[in-house]
């Protein structure tokens, strides 16, 4: 269906009957929020314990959008947003977490992701393909939109490295690596750190796979780590621009900006990374 036969009358009226229903503590709830005010649904937020007042007033400046900081981890609100959906006939749970059950939304979300990956590839150079990929992962939903998407856009040889990085409290993909049973893992506990929109405790079953078959390395990163990396795109260099970045959205560059800081790693042969 086209965005203009949203818009119509008719839709909007059936529209207006049902409430979208997520948890999230990144991007996802701000998309969530818009597409219901454009709609002319009503959408119920769920944010984990952690979430920071902004990013909540942020998504409540949305008409129609009713927003709660819980006292629960991710994982449990999730599950407290699932249920609310259950209980509601014109429910509808709009959630970029898959498990056993629910993953038909999840995947057009993934889906959605590949644009990114086709706007990039349009701006860059044929023969300059990236070698060299760092993904960071919540719930991996991004990481593998973007790695199905370069998968199915690039030649065979001439697909990069794929790396993931965690925070170091959160990091379900690095621990599901280390524990190398081919099954995804949960980190317990309600673990926190800036990272927000990464701090979710466990892989989604739709984008472990992916990741789990594709993935070369898995990094993780303290929070004082990502601090450097926002000052750093922040403050550039030369005639490097500006870029102002939150805390989730720098992690991968403010992994890579600490490895090429550290003198020993800068200096470990090629062959042995």
């Amino acid at each position: 269906m086209k965005y203009s036969q949203l818009m119509t009358p008719l839709i909007r009226k059936v529209a207006d009957q049902i409430t979208f229903y997520t948890a999230t503590d990144g991007n996802h709830e701000r998309g969530v929020a818009w597409a219901a005010e454009k709609l002319g649904t009503h959408a119920i937020v769920k944010m984990p314990a952690g979430s920071t007042k902004i990013r909540a007033e942020h998504i409540a400046a949305f008409n129609n959008v009713n927003v709660e900081i819980t006292d629960k981890n991710y994982d449990d609100t999730v599950q407290l947003a699932k249920q609310l959906a259950d209980k509601d006939p014109n429910g509808i749970l709009i959630q970029d977490m898959a498990w056993e059950g629910y993953t038909e939304i999840p995947q057009a979300i993934s889906a959605g992701y590949s644009i990114i990956v086709t706007e990039i590839l349009r701006q860059i150079d044929t023969d300059n393909y990236p070698t060299h990929i760092f993904l960071q992962a919540g719930v991996g939903q991004l990481s593998s939109g973007i790695i199905d998407a370069l998968y199915s856009l690039l030649p065979k040889d001439k697909r990069p490295v794929i790396t993931i990085v965690e925070p170091a409290t959160v990091a379900c993909y690095y621990l599901s690596a280390q524990v190398a049973d081919n099954n995804l893992h949960t980190v317990p506990g309600s673990p926190r750190t800036i990272m927000a929109g990464l701090n979710c405790q466990t892989p989604s079953l739709i984008s472990f796979p992916v990741i789990r078959d594709t993935a070369s390395f898995y990094g993780t990163l303290t929070d004082n780590v990502a601090r450097i990396g926002m000052r750093t795109l922040s403050t550039p260099i030369g005639t490097d621009s500006k870029i102002i970045s939150g805390e989730s959205g720098v992690a991968a560059f403010a992994y890579v900006n600490a490895v090429l800081q550290d003198q020993h790693l800068r200096d470990t042969p090629d062959s042995a990374r």
